[in-house]
């Protein structure tokens, strides 16, 4: 296979990533506890905040991303009758990093969730519609890549 099918079908995964990296900064960033471990005052997330949660979840997703793509073999490969597609190896591999940023931002957001507002606050009651609160409708995320993951 070559370099370009490869960087075409990692871009394609990337984009879909970096949509969930837009939502999670407005959440991922962890309090300022004081020396007992109690929040002085809780204030709101920052612009500085999470501007830099999004560049840290970003570089996450990227190395992750690489990290997958380096793994990348022709046999990873199949036919289908729309052409070649990843195995059902790969595929949950590409669901497993989807649901691993999907789990760590739920679970960032819980920990902040002092520093959310009430409307974020409720919305972490229910983990389905938190996931689609970050554009994932039925809890569905496509991948561009002839199939698509379920959100759990």
């Amino acid at each position: 296979m070559s370099n370009l099918i490869k960087a075409v079908k990692l871009q394609n995964i990337l984009s879909g990533l970096i949509k969930i990296v837009a939502v999670t900064a407005s959440v991922s960033i962890f309090a300022n506890p004081t020396a007992e471990g109690v929040p002085e005052k809780v204030e709101p997330l920052t612009q500085a905040e999470i501007q830099q949660g999004l560049k840290n979840m970003q570089q996450r997703m990227n190395l992750q991303i690489e990290a997958w793509g380096k793994t990348l073999k022709a046999d990873d490969f199949e036919r289908s009758w729309t052409g070649r597609t990843l195995k059902k190896t790969k595929r949950q591999e590409v669901c497993g990093i989807y649901q691993n940023i999907i789990n760590d931002i739920y679970r960032m957001a819980v920990d902040n969730k002092a520093r959310l507002t009430e409307q974020d606050q409720k919305l972490l009651q229910d983990r389905n519609a938190f996931i689609q609160s970050l554009g994932y409708k039925d809890n569905i995320v496509e991948t561009q890549m002839d199939f698509n993951c379920r959100i759990k």
